[in-house]
């Protein structure tokens, strides 16, 4: 069995490649907007978002165990405030999900468009699901929430919601835009002025939605991250990313004794060591990134690596069946 002492945790250099994914996505989507798209007007913010990364990530790498959560919240609170106050509210501009369907609908490449195309759509290939578990707005009020532990998975429908959830925001969005012909945004609008005043109460009204959604069901559930796990629309594009990405979690099985350490730090229940033990990297659509389990990890048996497989079986800490509801 592998030694347990704090000598065996895991060392700076197991936390390297996910700081190294953003500064390589953010590079990449610098080079298509100058070259590609010819607008280079997004690329000091793409800036902005990977030094939030980098430095937090690399502090996260450095800090003792008990202080490295607060890092990765202090890196939401920084993309909350970018994000929802400096262009969402104060800029008007609707970067839900909806925001995004309605400027399709109206054939217009806005803020939306390569909010959703770096972050959760294009990005998660490089660097996984580091939206949910460093940036999301939503998440970075429901992680203070009392359920830190959950009891795992919720079996059955539960994990359909998602779907259901994207299915109807897109079937509204293309109702009202093309068969009413209502878009709250403005074609016209120049990109440096404000949105309308309706972008705002959707964009306001739809954060709201989650956060409530968010509280109720975790109340429910007793798990944080139940939002995240069963209702966020979201991840219907993440999870498409998250299949293919080459940023993972690995995992050496002959440091791994099953002590299930890491799936009981995991925010996300993935069942870690049934990976590990069979010398898979963890090829979760759900793995958020967050590096708990390597913190965790009192052999130090886990660590970020690069590389190239694809999901085929998801693997979650189920709740036990005196604990559904």
């Amino acid at each position: 069995m592998a030694s347990t002492t704090s000598s065996n945790r895991a060392t700076f250099s197991a936390y390297l490649a996910t700081p190294v994914m953003s500064i390589i996505g953010n590079v990449i989507a610098s080079l298509i907007f100058i070259y590609v798209l010819d607008d280079p007007s997004p690329v000091p913010v793409f800036g902005v978002f990977t030094l939030f990364n980098v430095i937090n990530m690399t502090l996260f790498a450095l800090l003792p165990k008990k202080k490295k959560p607060i890092v990765r919240h202090v890196n939401m609170v920084l993309f909350t405030l970018v994000l929802v106050v400096l262009f969402g509210t104060l800029g008007r501009v609707n970067l839900q999900i909806e925001g995004l369907f309605f400027l399709t609908a109206a054939g217009v490449f806005g803020a939306a468009t390569t909010h959703f195309l770096m972050a959760k759509i294009i990005g998660p290939i490089l660097f996984g699901r580091n939206w949910c578990g460093w940036a999301c707005w939503t998440v970075m009020l429901l992680d203070f929430l009392p359920w830190k532990k959950s009891a795992g998975w919720q079996d059955g429908g539960w994990k359909n919601a998602r779907y259901i959830h994207f299915a109807f925001s897109l079937t509204a969005v293309l109702g009202l835009a093309l068969g009413l012909n209502y878009i709250p945004h403005n074609p016209a609008q120049h990109p440096e002025e404000p949105g309308t005043v309706a972008e705002l109460a959707w964009f306001l009204g739809g954060v709201g939605i989650y956060y409530l959604a968010g509280v109720i069901l975790a109340a429910r559930m007793k798990d944080n991250r139940a939002f995240c796990k069963y209702l966020c629309p979201i991840a219907v594009f993440l999870k498409a990313g998250a299949s293919v990405t080459l940023l993972r979690i690995k995992g050496d099985k002959s440091r791994c004794d099953s002590c299930n350490t890491c799936v009981t730090e995991c925010l996300m229940d993935i069942d870690i060591p049934s990976y590990v033990l069979k010398g898979e990297r963890i090829k979760s659509t759900e793995c958020i990134m967050c590096m708990q389990c390597i913190a965790a990890c009192p052999n130090g048996a886990l660590k970020a690596g690069v590389g190239v497989d694809v999901v085929s079986r998801e693997k979650w800490r189920l709740r036990e069946s005196d604990n559904h509801s």
